[in-house]
């Protein structure tokens, strides 16, 4: 099949530029659009005036040369392949010519060489190009949220840091306000997530016509905004705002034939009276958020040291929390991984599972946190690493075939100076090979010290556990380091997931994901993948492996050992 080409050829002949474009269409391309230049100002006219596939200059001509015309290109910052083609040059010109930038010279009497040289550049050319637009998306993700593209957590708190030490040097207030949209999950469980993800952007819309130039609004996740106010001089500004995102948000919104009527509720820090720094002022401000639905919802509330309702509710739970340990109340579910061209079980994922005596099942998002804070983390992380590791062994002596044991590590176990070594030594206690555990880790935490990642990370390589970057996608990550990191598995974040099927933007950041991560000889696991559609745009893209309910939910032990017998007897 032929091969469209359009070719800017830098040739004082007109009869060479005949045998020039013959060979090329004898060579595969057809149709061929070019121009024939033989001048600098000529040259530099074409480059403007439309896009170019390759640039081919004869070496020597009465007013310009191959040299000159590769100087040109370079100079004006044109990424285009240049090719020389010439009657006579010695090799030594040719080589100067390559480490100048050309990508190769052909000889005029041996054109059948140019074809092959072009096709095979425009391949590479292909490749760098996918390569960089994955790792220019995953940039963005580092600094923006995908579904709003409005700056993410990381930075708001880099705009919060600088407008903390502006607001001190002048001795000016700043504002930060909470923004939370009121039964949004009602929205979503009802409506689905396309309809919630549309009415997120349609708020992000409306909040960001509310406020003023130099005013910052972001996303922090979920149905979760934060604004902040720089340098004001009075607390009622901050007022002001607020009253005209509750009155922006009274007009229903209206999708698919559906009209919703959506409230807000927010909550107010101030600086310097609420705090002096960004943890305080985002804590105290989300305490005043949860005082403002307690109120009712639909209204603000500025943060007063009296709010402790919350941080009653937090304390009840750690102290829970303390207990469960001892009282047996944690329990781990197992959700299997899957190889996406052989439809095998290859490996399954670890998930903590609390069942509190008065509140039912508590999931890790709510005691997590908390656990971290209190130091608690780490009696119940190394608790989860040796029961999953103690129950692969288990699975593996039983006869059930070998699979990889995936488990989360927390910010504050990762940061543990004998980590290493506790691994080890829950691997020697539980007989479990190390080739059979995975470890995971976020993109948050690998970049919260990314040198002691990268010695901490070689040291258990060299133990022989494999590790993979969770939630890869959500925004943090500098490519300069994942490249260096030695990791195995990166894992598209389920939020990419859920669309990708519906929303170009998803899919895009999906096959931006794998295209990086293929090119840096690492595997790609998809989470979430509830649909045979999700699963097919998966796989017809190169996606390795995938976990979601499409193959089955997390289950207890004893559920995950039927499940995996049952599906070997089918495979066998």
């Amino acid at each position: 099949m032929a091969t469209p080409l359009r070719v800017l050829i830098v040739e004082d002949s007109e009869d060479d530029t005949k045998l020039l474009l013959h060979a090329l269409k004898k060579g595969g391309f057809d149709p061929i659009q070019y121009e024939r230049v033989d001048s600098g100002p000529a040259m530099e006219v074409a480059l403007a005036q439309q896009k170019w596939d390759v640039v081919v200059a004869d070496h020597n001509m009465p007013r310009f040369s191959a040299t000159s015309a590769l100087d040109l290109l370079k100079n004006n910052g044109y990424d285009i392949p240049f090719f020389i083609v010439s009657g006579g040059i010695d090799e030594n010109l040719a080589a100067e010519a390559m480490k100048a930038g050309a990508q190769d010279y052909v000889m005029k009497s041996n054109l059948t060489r140019l074809s092959p040289a072009i096709d095979r550049e425009l391949r590479e050319v292909l490749v760098r190009r996918q390569r960089e637009l994955a790792e220019a998306t995953v940039e963005h993700q580092a600094h923006y949220d995908l579904l709003t593209n409005l700056p993410n957590r990381t930075t708001f708190r880099d705009r919060l840091t600088v407008a903390l030490a502006q607001a001190g040097r002048n001795r000016k207030m700043l504002a930060v306000l909470f923004v939370d949209l009121d039964r949004f999950k009602t929205i979503v469980d009802t409506l689905g997530h396309t309809t919630g993800d549309q009415l997120l952007r349609s708020v992000a819309d409306r909040l960001g016509a509310s406020l003023e130039a130099g005013d910052t609004l972001a996303r922090l996740g979920g149905d979760e905004f934060v604004i902040l106010l720089p340098q004001i001089n009075r607390a009622d500004r901050a007022v002001r705002v607020a009253q005209r995102i509750l009155e922006a948000l009274k007009p229903p919104f209206h999708f698919d034939n559906h009209e919703l009527h959506v409230t807000m509720s927010i909550g107010i820090t101030l600086y310097p009276y609420d705090g002096e720094d960004a943890d305080t002022l985002l804590k105290n401000a989300d305490t005043a958020l949860y005082r403002a639905k307690e109120q009712g919802r639909n209204n603000y509330q500025l943060y007063t040291p009296a709010m402790n309702a919350r941080a009653f509710e937090r304390l009840a739970l750690e102290n829970s929390l303390r207990k469960a340990l001892e009282r047996k109340e944690f329990s781990l579910y197992y959700q299997p991984q899957i190889d996406m061209q052989t439809g095998v079980i290859t490996g399954s994922e670890a998930l903590i599972r609390w069942q509190h005596p008065d509140l039912g099942i508590v999931y890790p998002s709510e005691f997590i946190p908390i656990a971290e804070e209190t130091g608690l983390i780490m009696q119940l992380g190394e608790w989860v690493l040796r029961t999953a590791c103690a129950q692969n062994q288990a699975w593996h002596r039983a006869g059930l075939p070998p699979l990889v044991m995936a488990v989360n590590l927390s910010a504050r176990q990762f940061q543990q100076q004998d980590l290493v070594d506790i691994v080890a030594r829950i691997l020697k206690e539980t007989g479990l090979a190390p080739r059979w555990l995975e470890i995971e880790i976020t993109e948050g935490i690998a970049m919260q010290n990314a040198d002691y990642t990268n010695v901490l990370l070689r040291g258990l390589k060299e133990m022989g556990v494999k590790v993979a970057l969770d939630d890869f996608g959500t925004g943090y990550s500098s490519l300069s380091y994942l490249k260096k990191f030695p990791i195995d598995t990166l894992k598209i974040d389920q939020s990419f997931v859920r669309d990708l099927t519906s929303d170009p933007n998803d899919a895009a950041i999906a096959n931006a994901v794998i295209v990086l991560a293929h090119s840096l000889k690492l595997k790609v696991l998809a989470e979430g993948v509830e649909t045979q559609e999700q699963e097919k745009y998966l796989r017809e893209h190169q996606c390795d492996a995938y976990q979601g309910f499409l193959f089955s939910a997390a289950l207890p032990s004893d559920s995950f050992e039927m499940l995996v017998k049952k599906h070997f007897q089918k495979t066998a």
